[in-house]
C-alpha cells in the first residue's frame, strides 16, 4: 500500500482551481496527509527592477492581498476542524516553480485543476497544468472542470 502524506495543490484561485482546492482537502482528510497550497505571481518585470533599483519597493505594493480574504477564510476553517495545511506564495514560471516545489518539498502527490483548454486556445495559452504533468517528478491528480461549469463561467 503507498502512503501519501504530503499533497501539493496549486492554485490561482480561479474557479477551475478551487474545484482542486477542494478536492485536495477531501483527499488529505482521507488519508490523514498534508496538503500545501501553492500560488505562483509571474516573475519579475522590468518595471520592478528598474524601481528596485532606485529604491522603491513595487513588489510590495504588487503582493498586498496576494491571498484572497475567501480563501484565507475557507483555510483557517479546514485547518481549525484538524486540516493540516499551509500555503506557499512563489514568484516565477509557474509550471517550473510548481515541478521544483514539488521536489524539493517532498511531494508524494501533485493535485491540481486543468482548464480543459483545447484547439487553437491551447496552442496559443499552453497548459501550466499539461507542463507540470510532462515535467513533475511524483502523480499529478488533474481536477477538470465540467463542461456545464465551463458554460456557466462564460
Amino acid at each position: 500500500m503507498i502512503h501519501l502524506s504530503k499533497i501539493l495543490c496549486p492554485t490561482d484561485y480561479s474557479d477551475t482551481s478551487d474545484k482542486a482546492v477542494r478536492y485536495a482537502i477531501d483527499f488529505a482528510r482521507k488519508l490523514n496527509a498534508h496538503v500545501r497550497f501553492l500560488h505562483v505571481q509571474p516573475p519579475e518585470n522590468i518595471a520592478m527592477k528598474t524601481a528596485a533599483s532606485y529604491g522603491l519597493n513595487l513588489a510590495a505594493q504588487e503582493n498586498d492581498d496576494v491571498i484572497p480574504q475567501a480563501f484565507a477564510g475557507v483555510l483557517m476553517a479546514e485547518k481549525k476542524s484538524g486540516l493540516c495545511a499551509d500555503i506557499h506564495v512563489l514568484r516565477g514560471e509557474a509550471s517550473k516553480v510548481i515541478s521544483d516545489h514539488a521536489a524539493a518539498w517532498g511531494a508524494d502527490l501533485i493535485i491540481m485543476g486543468s482548464h480543459g483548454r483545447t484547439g487553437i486556445v491551447r496552442l496559443m495559452v499552453g497548459s501550466v497544468a499539461e507542463a507540470v504533468f510532462r515535467s513533475a517528478d511524483v502523480p499529478v491528480l488533474l481536477v477538470k472542470q465540467s463542461d456545464s461549469e465551463k458554460a456557466a463561467n462564460n
